[in-house]
């Protein structure tokens, strides 16, 4: 229906202007192509397309890149066995909250009570012993050996006090935060250096983003950053850039930016995708042109450029954020070239109308949509 409303549109426009002889195209040249749409004369003087040249305008406030959360490195920790033993009782599973030193499984261990034995027996020998020196150096050793198998301190005060030997050695949470994922088995026989259970605190995440070569000058580690997600379209999550990548990809001419997103609600989630807001320290004159100018179809975003008076070509732009009715062009246009600026939406229709006359078919619906959302 827009297309055939375009098209009607067109058609109007043409009516008024000239009658029967304004539903006649401008005649084409033989190097024409589907893009090219040329006004008559009486159609040029109507005014219904005004033309603007292009120049760079000081808008941008901010730069807009879409990134994906991920989990901070330095808040996760990976629990390894480090001993050999079979899995008795899991008490945590992935998806729990745990706390630091909070217990999360029992292990059945031979070398773990053989090492609790060896306490025990440090205790005895620590009495028959005059040199206080000496004899704490055997019980050192002994609390030592529990430490590397993983007890904790609690563990081992437990066994000092009440001189008796725990049946299970028990695997505490090596910090407070959220259980990714988790290969405790009850039953399960285990190697020292296998990787049991990783924990990921997740009151801040981070965000992984790309920054196009040109605008290095403007990211600076520090400035703040706005996220948005489409789990949660109304809220807005604000950060910092805490990091800027050393080298620049010469596959996509961008460097790596990190930035800490708190989230003390846990309500993000990694492995999200977000659209990202960088809020930067000066406007940055870039190449710019009016929202209403701005075409977008299912290939991307397309603008009219005049080739000649009356003469315009279609042609296809990468954008970028947009500020009070103006949308940054980051390739595609230059400065001093002339873009359709008002009726951009009637040109299509009348491009399309060309088309359809000279192919004898009817352009698919949809293809053309304006202004850029």
């Amino acid at each position: 229906m827009r297309k055939v409303f375009m098209a009607m549109v067109a058609m109007s426009f043409l009516l008024l202007e000239g009658g029967a002889e304004g539903l006649r195209p401008a005649a084409a040249s033989s190097g024409e192509t589907e893009k090219e749409v040329r006004l008559s004369p009486a159609q040029s003087a109507a005014g219904w397309v005004q033309v603007i040249t292009v120049e760079k305008k000081s808008m941008e406030t901010e730069l807009r890149r879409t990134g994906t959360l991920n989990f901070d490195e330095e808040k996760v920790s990976i629990l390894s066995a480090r001993v050999a033993g079979r899995e008795v009782k899991i008490l945590a599973f992935e998806g729990q909250k745990v706390h630091k030193d909070d217990p999360l499984a029992y292990v059945y261990s031979p070398d773990y009570t053989t090492a609790e034995v060896e306490l025990l027996n440090a205790f005895k020998v620590a009495k028959t012993l005059s040199d206080k020196a000496e004899s704490g150096a055997y019980i050192t050793a002994a609390e030592r050996k529990l430490r590397l198998m993983g007890a904790s301190e609690g563990d081992i005060d437990t066994i000092s006090r009440t001189r008796t030997v725990s049946r299970y050695l028990t695997l505490h949470a090596p910090r407070s935060g959220v259980i990714l994922n988790s290969a405790l088995r009850a039953g399960l026989f285990m190697n020292p250096g296998d990787q049991l259970m990783t924990i990921a605190d997740l009151s801040s995440l981070l965000v992984y983003m790309d920054i196009y070569e040109g605008d290095f000058p403007l990211v600076k580690r520090g400035q703040t950053v706005s996220l948005e997600t489409v789990a949660y379209p109304e809220k807005i999550f604000p950060g910092k850039i805490v990091y800027l990548g050393g080298m620049v990809d010469p596959n996509t001419r961008t460097f790596h930016v990190r930035a800490e997103i708190p989230n003390p609600e846990r309500l993000l989630k990694p492995g999200m995708f977000a659209t990202v807001r960088i809020r930067l320290n000066v406007p940055h004159p870039v190449v710019a042109v009016p929202e209403v100018a701005v075409l977008r179809d299912e290939h991307g975003y397309h603008v009219f450029v005049e080739k000649a008076p009356g003469a315009f070509m279609l042609r296809r732009v990468q954008t970028g954020p947009e500020e009070k009715g103006w949308i940054r062009i980051e390739s595609g246009l230059v400065p001093g070239e002339k873009v359709a600026a008002k009726g951009a939406l009637l040109l299509e229709g009348i491009r399309e109308t060309n088309l359809s006359e000279a192919t004898g078919t009817t352009p698919p619906l949809g293809r053309i949509r304006s202004p850029r959302p």
